[in-house]
């Protein structure tokens, strides 16, 4: 079985990358792909396209529901492949206008991932998932939120096995 992951250099998407290691490719803004540019996306399409499972991880702005399309048009019609997006809880609340504007932009992102990875599970062939959860103790929310506690997120370790599962 062969993985692609997004975003595979920190964070959850190196961690992943680690885990799945050999049997994963990975494709981050450091090595060369950044999903906001369509060139760069064709690219992962292309490369991942004989992969069995690709791992929506990468995230900016809108281009990973971008980035979730590029896959969908390309496997539609495969039952034998899988799309894990990775979300976020922030899409299960409602959108509401908040004094913070990047979580807002965050939040709308996420929502818009999370609709469409639902809307296109219900007519894909291929498998479409979205999976979910809150703060990940990577090393850049630990330096964003150093009031936290370990009881206020969950480690990197949990969030590869809930994307897994």
């Amino acid at each position: 079985m062969k993985i692609a992951i997004t975003g595979h250099t920190k964070g959850i998407g190196a961690r992943l990358y680690q885990h799945l290691s050999p049997n994963s490719i990975g494709f981050s803004k450091s090595t060369g792909y950044d999903i906001t540019n369509p060139m760069d996306r064709a690219r992962i399409v292309q490369e991942s396209k004989d992969c069995d499972i690709f791992i929506n991880n990468a995230r900016s702005e809108f281009s990973q529901t971008s980035m979730l399309l590029d896959m969908y048009r390309i496997w539609y019609n495969d039952p034998s492949k899988t799309i894990i997006n990775v979300g976020s809880i922030v899409a299960e609340k409602k959108i509401v206008p908040s004094a913070r504007h990047d979580l807002l932009d965050y939040q709308a992102q996420k929502y818009s991932l999370k609709q469409t990875s639902q809307q296109l599970s219900e007519i894909s062939k291929c498998k479409i998932i979205y999976k979910w959860f809150g703060y990940v103790g990577t090393e850049k929310i630990l330096a964003k939120y150093p009031h936290f506690t370990p009881d206020q997120y969950i480690t990197e370790d949990q969030a590869v096995d809930i994307i897994l599962s």
